[in-house]
């Protein structure tokens, strides 16, 4: 046991993104399953003969199950992510405490239990090493059946056992593989969603831009010239007296307020909006809450800008699923001065130390490329804050 924890890495199949998994003997119909088929197991073994008359062994035999049973719920209570070595640890002291159930017990029944944990298995370590915990655990069973029989009948009775756990095994792997692929593909779809947000905004600002640039400078400086020429008129005393003059004036001044008001309007809209990129990328997730808070009215005015803040609250909220476990993420952009402060808290649980990987150094690369810079706090008891600055001339 000790080797194999020592080995142990995180699962490479482990969820790649902003998921978090409920694979594995966690839903409630695989845990129900599981409980029935342990009662029954546990209810086939016992004598209660042997009970009644108070053997010790027997009665620790049933102890083991009990324990067994209570570390399977334990597990499945918490639903511990991939490549954890607390919840790898729990599922080997189940195969463990099944062996010792068998060895006091005597009864052929309770190794069916080793079903259960070569099904919470595969979906926590890398095949190899369940494989390798499957045959310690197995070979103690077949020592145990050879006590009282030939050892080739003993592996001979031991074959159905092992196809029994073969096919538990592969059937949770591969349903835990369709469960990860489907998750990356939602939230690739949630990136794509924000990213077409992003898009979108971009050319509505850019379109904005390009109007009141030709109102401005185009229909404002014909108006203005044509101003000017109907006050020559009315200066000269052969048209000035007469009164379309004075209301062709009166017009192309009110004509003027109206383009410098729709010009402001367009200008006070400048820049990007991130909202509905920010609630496109944070889309609903079991298990997860995530909150979205824009300070209102709140443009960010260059597409690198936007982009450098909607990709670190990607890799928070990714990171957040992934690493934290967190069931509430909150998502905060505003205004700190005359810069920009993205904010991302979750309540998962807190790393002893952060490795900085591909993803927190491309944020930092992002921000830094801005004049920008990133932080990380840890927070007591539980939980991560993330802040994202930039300064008020990328603002």
């Amino acid at each position: 046991m000790a080797a194999i924890l020592r080995g142990m890495q995180p699962h490479p199949n482990a969820a790649p993104s902003a998921v978090r998994p409920r694979e594995g003997m966690g839903s409630l119909p695989l845990t129900v399953a599981a409980v029935v088929t342990w009662a029954a197991v546990t209810l086939t073994s016992l004598r209660f003969d042997r009970l009644a008359e108070g053997e010790a062994r027997h009665w620790v035999g049933v102890l083991a199950l009990l324990g067994m049973l209570g570390l399977f719920l334990l597990r499945s209570a918490r639903e511990p992510e991939p490549g954890s070595r607390a919840a790898v640890l729990n599922v080997l002291m189940q195969g463990a405490l099944v062996l010792a159930a068998e060895f006091l017990l005597r009864s052929g029944m309770v190794t069916v239990l080793l079903i259960i944990v070569a099904a919470q298995l595969v979906l926590l370590m890398p095949m190899r090493w369940v494989v390798l915990a499957l045959l310690v655990l197995n070979a103690g069973v077949w020592w145990r059946w050879s006590q009282h029989m030939a050892p080739l009948e003993a592996l001979l009775g031991l074959v159905p056992l092992l196809g029994f756990q073969a096919f538990a095994g592969l059937t949770g792997h591969y349903a835990g593989s369709s469960e990860r692929a489907r998750e990356h593909l939602a939230q690739v779809n949630a990136e794509l969603l924000a990213t077409q947000r992003l898009l979108e905004e971009s050319a509505r600002s850019g379109e904005r831009l390009k109007l009141s640039r030709e109102l401005h400078d185009v229909a404002g400086h014909k108006l203005t010239a044509l101003k000017l020429q109907l006050s020559r008129l009315a200066r000269d005393p052969t048209f000035g007296a007469q009164p379309a003059v004075g209301e062709s004036l009166q017009l192309v001044d009110e004509l003027l307020g109206d383009i410098r008001g729709v010009v402001g309007a367009l200008r006070a809209h400048d820049g990007l909006e991130l909202e509905q990129a920010l609630h496109a990328l944070a889309r609903p997730l079991p298990g997860t809450r995530i909150e979205v808070r824009i300070e209102p009215g709140l443009r960010v005015e260059s597409v690198a800008a936007a982009e450098a803040l909607l990709r670190c609250a990607q890799e928070a909220i990714t990171n957040a699923l992934r690493h934290g476990r967190a069931a509430r993420i909150e998502v905060s952009l505003r205004r700190e001065g005359a810069g920009l402060l993205l904010q991302v808290d979750n309540d998962g649980e807190t790393p002893r130390r952060i490795d900085e990987g591909h993803g927190l150094g491309g944020m930092r690369e992002r921000l830094a490329a801005l004049g920008g810079q990133l932080q990380i706090e840890m927070r007591a008891p539980r939980g991560l804050r993330l802040q994202a600055r930039l300064p008020g001339a990328q603002a």
